[in-house]
């Protein structure tokens, strides 16, 4: 893994848990952008711990219950974004 790519999945892991310890409310999200152009929303139900991630360009939303599948998830649409720009 090249030091890029694992600062980038770094980045994405602190701010995912980073949603999981903030209960101040029931649910969570944070859009993840490229370019300042958004490129993914994800959503955490604090209730359920389903996470939802919304790729702004598809529109289709899968979720997930583990957090480093989130993470791949994002990482996936943010560097295909950035290849694609």
């Amino acid at each position: 893994m090249s030091e890029e790519t694992g600062t980038l999945l770094e980045s994405i892991i602190r701010r995912l848990r980073a949603m999981q310890f903030d209960h101040h409310e029931t649910e969570q999200t944070r859009y993840f952008e490229q370019f300042g152009v958004e490129v993914c929303k994800v959503t955490l139900n604090q209730t359920s711990g389903e996470w939802t991630v919304q790729d702004a360009r598809t529109a289709p939303a899968f979720c997930y219950d583990n957090l480093d599948m989130v993470a791949v998830a994002v990482y996936d649409a943010l560097t295909e974004f950035k290849a694609v720009f």
